[in-house]
C-alpha cells in the first residue's frame, strides 16, 4: 500500500497535484492547513480515500475535524495538525495524547519542518509542509521524505 502523508499546502494545489500525479497514492494522509486543498484534491481523485484533520489556518472548515484515529495497515494511527498541542515550542503534549489513545504513529505538521523520532513504541512523523515541496511516502513499513523536483 503507498500512502502520502503531507501537510500545510496553503494554496498550493499545483504542487499537491503534481506530487498526486507522481506518486499514485492508494491513500491520502493530510494533517492540516488549507484542508480545503485536500478536500479539493479527494473530489478530484475521487477512487482515493483521504484522511483529512484541519489545522489552525483553516478558519472556515467546519466539517473537519481536528483530530482523526483509524487504523491503516494493522496500526492505529493518531492525526492532527499539532497547534493544538503546542508542537512548535514542545512534543509532551502530543506524546501524552498519542499514548492516552494508544496509538502506534502520530502524524501532525503545522511546524513546517519534517520530523520523525520513536518514543515509547509510537513514531511521531512530520512531513514537513507541502508548500514547500515536502511530503513523506510510506509503503506500511517504511517512510520516505520526499521533496518534489
Amino acid at each position: 500500500m503507498k500512502v502520502l502523508i503531507c501537510s500545510d499546502s496553503h494554496t498550493r494545489l499545483d504542487y499537491f497535484q503534481k506530487v498526486m500525479n507522481l506518486e499514485e497514492p492508494e491513500i491520502v494522509i493530510f494533517a492540516g492547513d488549507h484542508s480545503t486543498d485536500a478536500i479539493d484534491m479527494a473530489l478530484v481523485y475521487s477512487e482515493i480515500p483521504f484522511k483529512i484533520v484541519k489545522g489552525n489556518t483553516d478558519y472556515y472548515d467546519h466539517d473537519t475535524k481536528d483530530t482523526e484515529i483509524f487504523e491503516l495497515n494493522g496500526k492505529k494511527i493518531f492525526l492532527t495538525h499539532g497547534h493544538l498541542y503546542g508542537v512548535k515550542s514542545t512534543m509532551k503534549e502530543i506524546e501524552a495524547r498519542a499514548e492516552e489513545v494508544e496509538a502506534d504513529i502520530c502524524i501532525f505538521g503545522h511546524t513546517h519542518r519534517e520530523y520523525m523520532n520513536e518514543k515509547n513504541d509510537i513514531i511521531y512523523l512530520n512531513p514537513g509542509a507541502l508548500q514547500d515541496k515536502k511530503y513523506v511516502i510510506y509503503n506500511g513499513k517504511k517512510f520516505e521524505q520526499k521533496i518534489l523536483k
